[in-house]
C-alpha cells in the first residue's frame, strides 16, 4: 500500500516530512552493533540501528523507555546504551531469558569466564545423574548423548541460580552444524535436523560428541567482542505479563518503543521449542496460542494494550510501534492500518508520522507465504484522557 493510499484512513493526521528515513538503517549492521545483541537467535528481531534511530528521535538521556512487547530485547540494549532507563516485558520464557542477559550481564568478560568456569565445573559433577529416558525422542536425536547430558547438567544449574546471561549464551550454541555449536548438523534459527543434506556415512565427524565446556567458553568470548559497558546508574526492570494486564505507575514512562507480535506471521514459541525445553518449558504451543491468530484478535490486543498503558505514558509523549502487513493467502492485511484505526478511535493518541520500509528477502525468516514483506512505523503522541 502506497503512503498516499494510507494516508486516506488516518484522519487524525496532519502529514509533515517524517523524521525517519529507512535509508538511515538499511544494510546490515552486525558487524557494528554491541555483540550483546548476537546472544542468540530470536526469529523476527528488529535491526539493532533500526531500534538506535527510534530511540535517538523520539527520546532524550534520562528518559525512561518501556517496550511492552520486548523479543528479544533489542530496543532494552539500545536505550541502556543510549543513557535511558529501561522496562521491559514479554510472555516468552525464552525472550526473557534474552532480556535479563542484556539487562544484567557480567561486567567484564575476565568475570564471566571466571563464572562460567564454575558452573562448568559443578555441572560436570552431576553429569551421571542425568537420566536421557526422560528426555522427549524429539530433543534426544539433536545431540549426541554425552553432549546432551551435559547440556541438560548445565542448564538445570544455570536456571537454579538465576544465571540469565549464562543460560542466553548456552541457548546461542544449541543447535547448528557448525563446530562450534552442540546439535547434529541442523539449522541455526528454527530448529530442525539436516540429516539429508549432511548425512552420518558422508559426514560422520558431525555425528561425533562435542564437548560442552570448550564451546561454551568460545561463545562467551564472541559476546564480549563488542561489548557495551552499561551504565550501572541507570534504571532497568524486567516484567513477565500479557502487555493488555501490564501495570505501571501513572505518569512514569517517557516513551513507548516496541514491536508487537506479527499476527500469526512468526511463530515465537514453536521456532525456538528446543531452547524453550531446556528452559523447562515442555509445552511451547501455549505461548504461541496467546498471540493473536487473526486481525480481530489482533485488533483486541493492542487497543486493550493502548488503553491499559496510556495512564503510563506522560502528556505529549509517544508511543512508537513497529508493525508489519501479512500476507496470507495472496491478501494482504496491514496491521499498522488497524493500529491507527485503535487511536483515532480512542481519541487518546493523535497519529502524527507513518514510514514504510520494506523488508528485504534476505531479512524474512520464510520467504513466501505468511510472511511481513513490509514494515510500518507507527507514531503516535498522547494527547488527551479517555
Amino acid at each position: 500500500m502506497m503512503v498516499e493510499q494510507f494516508s486516506k484512513n488516518i484522519s487524525a493526521l496532519d502529514y509533515h516530512y517524517p523524521k525517519l528515513n529507512p535509508a538511515d538503517w538499511s544494510g546490515s549492521c552486525l558487524a557494528e552493533e554491541s555483540t550483546l545483541h548476537q546472544l542468540s537467535p530470536y526469529i523476527g528481531k528488529i535491526k539493532s540501528i533500526f531500534a538506535r534511530k527510534l530511540i535517538t528521535t523520539y527520546t532524550k538521556p534520562g528518559d525512561v523507555v518501556l517496550d511492552p512487547f520486548a523479543g528479544s530485547g533489542t530496543v532494552t540494549l539500545e536505550s541502556l546504551i543510549a543513557g535511558r532507563h529501561v522496562i521491559a516485558n514479554d510472555i516468552n520464557p525464552y525472550a526473557l531469558t534474552l532480556i535479563k542477559a542484556k539487562l544484567f550481564p557480567p561486567d567484564s568478560l575476565e568475570e564471566a569466564i571466571n563464572n562460567a568456569k564454575y558452573y562448568i565445573s559443578l555441572s560436570k559433577k552431576e553429569c551421571d545423574e542425568i537420566n536421557l529416558e526422560d528426555v522427549p525422542d524429539w530433543v534426544r536425536k539433536f545431540y549426541h548423548p554425552d553432549t546432551l547430558k551435559e547440556i541438560i547438567s548445565l542448564s538445570q544449574l544455570l536456571k537454579t541460580k538465576n544465571e540469565h546471561f549464562f543460560l542466553a549464551c548456552l541457548m546461542g550454541i544449541l543447535h547448528h552444524q557448525r563446530p562450534g555449536f552442540l546439535s547434529y548438523p541442523a539449522s541455526h534459527l528454527v530448529p530442525y535436523l539436516r540429516a539429508k543434506k549432511y548425512p552420518s556415512e558422508k559426514f560422520p565427524e558431525m555425528y561425533l560428541y562435542r564437548d560442552v565446556e570448550s564451546r561454551f567458553i568460545k561463545k562467551i568470548h564472541r559476546v564480549y567482542k563488542r561489548f557495551s559497558k552499561l551504565d550501572n546508574t541507570l534504571q532497568r526492570a524486567c516484567f513477565e505479563k500479557n502487555a493488555e494486564e501490564l501495570v505501571l505507575q501513572d505518569n512514569s514512562i517517557d516513551a513507548i518503543i516496541s514491536s508487537p507480535p506479527y499476527m500469526n506471521a512468526l511463530d515465537y514459541a514453536r521456532d525456538n521449542r528446543l531452547r524453550l525445553w531446556f528452559l523447562g518449558e515442555n509445552n511451547y504451543e501455549k505461548f504461541d496460542n496467546k498471540s493473536p491468530r487473526n486481525i480481530e484478535n489482533f485488533k483486541i490486543l493492542m487497543k486493550n494494550a493502548m488503553k491499559n498503558l496510556y495512564p503510563a505514558l506522560k502528556m505529549n509523549s509517544y508511543c512508537v510501534f513497529v508493525l508489519g502487513d501479512v500476507n496470507k493467502s495472496k491478501k494482504s492485511i496491514n496491521t499498522a492500518l488497524a493500529v491507527i484505526d485503535i487511536a483515532n478511535s480512542m481519541g487518546t493518541f493523535v497519529c502524527e508520522e507513518f514510514v514504510q520500509d520494506e523488508v528485504p528477502t534476505f531479512r524474512r525468516a520464510r520467504k513466501e507465504g505468511a510472511c511481513t514483506k513490509n514494515e510500518w512505523i507507527v507514531v503516535m503522541k498522547k494527547v488527551g484522557n479517555d
